[in-house]
C-alpha cells in the first residue's frame, strides 16, 4: 500500500524543484489580464506586436496580483498527465497567501474577493496565438482543498494545530503558458502596492524586457500593448493614473516624463 504524502515529503521534494517563476511572456506583454483593478466581464479582442488574444470574461491586474502571489509562495508544483491532457497543479498556504495580498499589517486579503478572483480565472474563456503557441481554454480548470496537511504556528486552543493546502489545478491555457513560453520570476508585492491597474500593468510589461532603451519608451506607443484603445479621454485618463503613481514607480526603477510623454529605466533595471 502506497504511503500518503506528508507536508514534511513536500519539504524535500521543493529541494530539489525548478522554479516555476510567477509569470510568462504573454502573460505580461499582452492585454491577457485587463490592464486595471476594476475589471468588468467583456468580451476583448487584440492583436498587436505579440500575438492575438481573444478574452471572454472577467480578468483584470487584481486577477493577475493574486496568481503571481500564489505562484511566488506555492509550496510545491509538477506537470501531471490526467485522461490524456496534461495540467500543471501548483499547492499553497491558503492564509499565507491572502496575508500577503493583504496591503495592511496583521490582516489578511478579503476571503470572498479572494474566491471571486479565483472563479473568474475558472470561467473566463481564451483564445491565444502567438509565433509559439496557439491554445484555447481556461487559465485555471478547478482549486480544491488537499489532503497533505501544514502544521500552523498557533498557540490558542480554538486554532486548529494543522490545515490543508490549497491545489490550483490549471486550465489548458494556464497549462502551456508555464510549460512553452519563457518564465519570469520576481516579488509581486511591490506592484501589488501601486494603486492602479495600467501602472501594474506597466511594471510587468517591462519586466519581461532584458535591456530598455536609454533614450526611453514613447508612452504611447508602450502603452498600446496592454490596451484596447488608448485614444482621446481613455489617454489622459491612463496618464492621470500614471501620475498618481509615479513616485512609487520611481522607486520601481520607472520615471516619466509626462510633458514628452517617454518613460525612462534610468538604471537599466527595475527594483521589485
Amino acid at each position: 500500500m502506497t504511503r500518503a504524502l506528508t507536508y514534511e515529503d513536500i519539504v524535500e521534494l521543493r529541494k530539489d524543484l525548478k522554479s516555476l517563476g510567477v509569470a510568462t511572456e504573454s502573460q505580461n506583454r499582452l492585454p491577457l489580464f485587463e490592464a486595471t483593478l476594476r475589471a468588468t466581464y467583456k468580451v476583448r479582442v487584440y492583436e498587436g506586436k505579440y500575438g492575438k488574444l481573444v478574452v471572454k470574461g472577467r480578468l483584470g491586474q487584481a486577477h493577475k496580483s493574486l496568481l503571481e502571489t500564489i505562484l511566488w509562495k506555492s509550496e510545491i508544483h509538477s506537470f501531471v498527465e490526467e485522461d490524456g491532457m496534461r495540467y500543471l497543479k501548483v499547492a499553497y498556504d491558503e492564509d499565507k497567501i491572502r496575508r500577503y495580498l493583504s496591503q495592511t499589517e496583521n490582516s489578511k486579503y478579503s476571503y470572498q474577493k479572494y474566491k471571486a478572483l479565483l472563479e473568474d480565472m475558472i470561467q473566463t474563456y481564451i483564445e491565444l496565438k502567438t509565433d509559439k503557441l496557439r491554445i484555447q481554454g481556461t487559465l485555471l480548470m478547478e482549486v480544491y482543498k488537499s489532503e497533505v496537511k501544514k502544521p500552523a504556528k498557533s498557540k490558542s486552543p480554538i486554532i486548529p494545530t494543522e490545515a490543508p493546502l490549497t491545489v490550483a489545478k490549471f486550465g489548458a491555457v494556464g497549462t502551456a503558458l508555464f510549460e512553452e513560453e519563457l518564465k519570469f520570476t520576481y516579488d509581486p508585492k511591490r506592484i501589488t502596492e501601486l494603486d492602479n491597474g495600467i501602472s501594474q500593468a506597466v511594471v510587468r510589461f517591462l519586466l519581461t524586457h532584458k535591456s530598455h532603451p536609454k533614450a526611453g519608451y514613447h508612452l504611447k506607443k508602450l502603452v498600446t500593448s496592454l490596451e484596447e484603445n488608448v485614444e482621446g479621454q481613455k489617454w489622459w485618463d491612463i496618464r492621470r493614473f500614471l501620475k498618481k503613481d509615479a513616485e512609487r514607480l520611481q522607486e520601481i526603477g520607472i520615471v516619466i516624463n509626462f510633458k514628452e510623454d517617454r518613460l525612462f529605466i534610468p538604471d537599466g533595471r527595475l527594483k521589485v
